[in-house]
């Protein structure tokens, strides 16, 4: 604060230079006071308070009317542009001569907090030795003749203050991240199976993993099992089967080395034909069952990933198998286990 009331004096002694030479060495120099609240700061210092406020200041009783006065000071004060508020005075000679301009700002949401520096800047125009705090105001004096009327002073060149305000400039904001892209995963390779065929069975299978950003993954594919046979006596039943699946995948853990767990549905169609029966014909039959799947999946080189996977079916479609002996008695052939094992090993690659 001492050292910005010091800048203040400086800037007062010479705003008042040109005005201080037409004054008596034993007088002491008056001004006139003008003061505006511009619309929004109504709330701010009013003219009377900030009258007795620089009066305060000076010690004595300086501001008189504008007829008698040998400065003319003018403000005014309104809110800012980015918040806070900004004052301006100006100050001019006898003769009307503008001698200069002083500018106080603040960001502080409060008008009052500019009330001391406005009163000090004043102060200072009027007398640049005047303390530069505020003391008590001397009684008022009886009212003296008035002065003889000074010789016209010379015109002198008003000053020009220039004050430079640096405004911060923020960095400007990065651009938002790209979203980011889906993740598509293809493998095939070997399936194996136990419990849904008549034997343990193979099959060739090819699956795709969808990864949209932040959900779940998903998962499609397929699989077509080779042949599989049951015989009975010297008759054969030959079955073979083709399925599809869906799946959805909730877990996810890892990058390089991801574990997964999916739940989803199979559906597909089983065929079975006779061989060596009394009768051979060919059938044909839907199949359906929800499944389990735990998968570890490794990224190898670029983007050739390898895993293998362990699942369990529940087989929804159960139809049994079987054929008319001699006896005419119904003899099973095969029907599906209530709860299915399969395991698969898969090489496949990784986009991204």
């Amino acid at each position: 604060m001492a050292r910005r009331a010091a800048r203040l004096a400086l800037l007062a002694a010479a705003l008042v230079a040109a005005a201080r030479p037409a004054r008596a060495s034993s007088g002491e120099q008056t001004a006139s006071l003008s003061w505006v609240r511009l619309a929004g700061a109504e709330a701010c210092v009013a003219a009377r308070a900030l009258a007795r406020a620089v009066e305060a200041r000076l010690g004595r009783a300086a501001l008189v009317s504008a007829a008698r006065a040998d400065l003319t000071i003018e403000g005014r004060v309104e809110p800012g542009g980015s918040g806070g508020w900004r004052a301006v005075i100006a100050v001019a000679d006898a003769d009307g001569a503008l001698l200069g301009t002083r500018e106080i700002a603040t960001a502080s949401p409060r008008c009052g907090a500019i009330d001391d520096e406005l009163a000090l800047a004043i102060a200072l125009m009027i007398d640049p030795s005047a303390s530069l705090s505020p003391s008590a105001p001397p009684p008022p004096a009886a009212p003296a003749p008035p002065p003889a009327q000074p010789p016209t002073p010379a015109p002198s060149q008003p000053q020009v203050v220039v004050q430079r305000i640096l405004i911060p400039v923020p960095p400007p904001t990065p651009p938002p991240p790209p979203p980011a892209p889906w993740r598509v995963e293809v493998g095939a390779g070997p399936l194996f199976g136990l419990g849904l065929l008549p034997s343990p069975g193979a099959a060739a299978a090819i699956r795709a993993r969808l990864t949209p950003p932040r959900f779940w993954s998903f998962e499609v594919g397929g699989a077509v099992w080779f042949p599989n046979e049951a015989t009975t006596g010297a008759s054969t039943a030959r079955f073979s089967w083709g399925e599809g699946f869906v799946s959805a995948c909730p877990v996810s853990l890892g990058s390089a080395t991801r574990l997964s767990a999916c739940a989803g549905a199979r559906l597909g169609a089983l065929r079975v034909g006779g061989l060596g029966f009394g009768v051979d014909r060919a059938d044909q039959r839907l199949t359906a069952g929800g499944a389990l799947d735990v998968r570890l999946t490794r990224r190898l080189v670029g983007p050739l990933t390898a895993g293998g996977g362990l699942g369990l079916i529940v087989p929804l479609v159960r139809d049994t198998f079987y054929y008319i002996d001699a006896q005419g008695r119904d003899r099973e052939i095969f029907q599906m286990a209530p709860l299915a094992g399969t395991a698969d090993v898969l090489l496949g690659v990784d986009f991204p």
